[in-house]
């Protein structure tokens, strides 16, 4: 594994490091990382829109076979920071749905990304920053980490997020956790269905990298198609249609699915697969970076 590319400074709200994953360097990981530590990593305005840009250039790289969020320093997310929830107070109901607006469109870019996407979680992760977990496909979180929809407490909602939060959490819970802004544990996220893999911190590298070797067996194709049908039955609220007959079909007969039966039956790797090494680290990219 070569070293990474970084694009960040002093004063972005947001960095972004890609990784290579073999060594022709033609499959990268991309690592979005919140990178606002002195105030745990809380969401800014320029982070929404830093957010956005960056997701929606990864769209473009085909090189990218899944992307990763996570926080600098000891926490993830800790929600609106306190400056832009004071402005937000100011705002008249126009100007609200304009911010709202804002919001969803960060969200909509990591819940539509084409590939899979990660949330690497470790310590805090309130209010929209549970909305944020929401949208990536996969979710691991450190023992240490915490979630709670703080909204209610402040007398608000949790209503932009609220499409993401119903597509993981369990109905009960996620009426429960709205409703009283109770914090929930790493283990009780899982419960309710928000985390995947709860892992002691030290064994975060080892747990991404147990993950990644699964993504990276199968076809960056099929996984992108498969997303899409997941977004297509949702909208179809479950019911069976063409859609799925289609779906299919075009994957049997495109150029993926061609090479990997072909691999299957010659009993040989296929062309996508890579072999993740034991020294690929993400932890160490997320170390607070004292000035």
């Amino acid at each position: 594994m070569t070293a990474p590319s970084t694009t960040t400074s002093a004063t972005s709200p947001v960095s972004w490091i890609t990784l290579d994953l073999d060594q022709s360097a033609n499959a990268k990981a991309g690592i979005l990382i919140l990178d606002r530590p002195e105030v745990a990593n809380a969401f800014s305005g320029a982070m929404l829109d830093a957010i956005t840009e960056k997701i929606h250039k990864a769209t473009r790289d085909p090189s990218l076979r899944f992307l990763m969020i996570a926080g600098r320093g000891k926490h993830f997310c800790a929600g609106a920071d306190l400056a832009w929830m004071q402005e937000s107070a100011k705002l008249s109901h126009q100007e609200n749905l304009a911010d709202a607006a804002r919001l969803t469109s960060m969200f909509e870019a990591v819940a539509n990304f084409p590939k899979p996407t990660l949330a690497l979680v470790r310590g805090a992760a309130y209010g929209g920053a549970v909305g944020l977990v929401a949208c990536c496909d996969i979710v691991i979180a450190t023992d240490n980490s915490r979630f709670c929809l703080s909204e209610a407490k402040l007398g608000l909602i949790p209503a932009v997020i609220m499409p993401y939060l119903s597509r993981r959490f369990a109905p009960g819970a996620l009426r429960r956790a709205a409703l009283t802004s109770r914090i929930l544990d790493a283990n009780e996220a899982c419960t309710v269905g928000l985390v995947d893999v709860v892992v002691e911190g030290a064994d975060l590298d080892e747990a991404i990298r147990a993950e990644i070797s699964h993504i990276v067996q199968a076809g960056p194709l099929a996984q992108s198609a498969a997303k899409n049908l997941l977004d297509q039955v949702r909208e179809q609220s479950g019911r069976q249609g063409d859609y799925t007959a289609q779906a299919i079909a075009s994957a049997r007969t495109g150029s993926e699915g061609q090479a990997g039966l072909k691999a299957f039956f010659a009993k040989t790797p296929s062309p996508w697969t890579i072999t993740i090494s034991e020294d690929f680290k993400v932890s160490p990219h997320l170390e607070r970076i004292e000035s």
